[in-house]
C-alpha cells in the first residue's frame, strides 16, 4: 500500500489564477470562475455554498443558487465589454 499524495494541479492553477485576477483587477475573471463552477454543479445536481445543497433535497434554493451563479458569471464577463457599470 503505498502513500503517495497526488498533486491537485487544477486547485493549483485555479488559485494562481484567483491571485493573479486580484492583482490585476480582472472583473470578468469571476465570471470564469463561476462558470467553472457551476457548470459541474448541473450536472452533479449538488451544489456548494456554506453547506452542500442537493437538487433533490431543495431544489428551490438548488436553483436559486445556479441561478445566483450564472447572473454573477454574466455579470463579470459582460463587465469586460461595458466597463461604465463598475459604479453598479
Amino acid at each position: 500500500m503505498t502513500n503517495q499524495k497526488s498533486v491537485k494541479w487544477r486547485s493549483i492553477i485555479g488559485l494562481t489564477f484567483i491571485y493573479i485576477a486580484m492583482w490585476f483587477d480582472w472583473q470578468w475573471a469571476w465570471g470564469i470562475l463561476f462558470l467553472l463552477w457551476v457548470i459541474p454543479d448541473i450536472f452533479s445536481g449538488i451544489t456548494y455554498f456554506m453547506e452542500p445543497v442537493e437538487k433533490k433535497e431543495n431544489p428551490i434554493l438548488y436553483w436559486f443558487i445556479i441561478i445566483s451563479w450564472i447572473l454573477m458569471s454574466a455579470y463579470s464577463i459582460a463587465y469586460l465589454f461595458f466597463p461604465e457599470w463598475k459604479y453598479y
